[in-house]
């Protein structure tokens, strides 16, 4: 008659431990899956900034003409002029448009601005009148913005003198276009009282 065999007690110990121990493993100690990590983006800063006279731009950039003067023994006169060559009446040749810096001995410079069309193998003038800047140390009364796209204006926008140079007063634009190969004024507009012209301009 055969004898059964037993399984010896603590086999059987051993194997439920290393059951359980394999059970806790899997719950407690495999690394969790389950967390998600956020990354922040950084925040984007909007430039609020206004468009000052330091930064201003009149919209004119690689002249192809340069030529510079001799000031006075005051410091005054014309001390450089910038020229520019853009078909701005959309007839396939080259117009100019000339700025010429004014000096008089002051931090009150001023920008003075000739358009002419070319005609006949020479130029014909179309500049509006007064077309020039007007700037003090801190604060510009007239300042002009040249624009080429989607078409040819010129913006100027000035207000008149009121106490000094620092007295805020109310500004107008006047936007002028080409017609009839002729500069007239498209539209004029009055806008709010401020220092600085130059605040007014849409930055490019």
């Amino acid at each position: 008659m055969e004898s059964k065999r037993t399984i010896p007690f603590w086999v059987i110990i051993t194997f439920m431990v290393l059951i359980i121990g394999g059970l806790v493993y899997l719950l407690l100690g495999s690394p969790r899956t389950d967390i998600t990590t956020t990354v922040s983006a950084p925040a984007v800063r909007l430039d609020t900034t206004k468009k000052t006279l330091d930064d201003f731009s009149d919209g004119l950039r690689n002249p192809h003409e340069i030529q510079t003067f001799q000031l006075d023994e005051t410091g005054a006169g014309v001390a450089s002029q910038f020229i520019y060559y853009y078909d701005i009446n959309g007839d396939g040749i080259s117009d100019r448009i000339t700025r010429s810096r004014h000096e008089n001995g002051t931090s009150h410079f001023w920008d003075a601005y000739t358009v002419e069309l070319a005609y006949n193998g020479g130029y014909r003038d179309i500049t509006p009148e007064n077309l020039r800047t007007v700037r003090g140390a801190e604060c510009a009364l007239v300042q002009v913005q040249f624009v080429f796209q989607p078409k040819f204006q010129i913006i100027k926008i000035s207000r008149p003198w009121q106490e000094s140079w620092n007295t805020p007063s109310v500004a107008t634009r006047i936007i002028y276009e080409i017609k009839n190969n002729n500069m007239v004024v498209a539209a004029q507009n009055p806008m709010k009282s401020v220092c600085d012209v130059s605040e007014l301009f849409v930055a490019e």
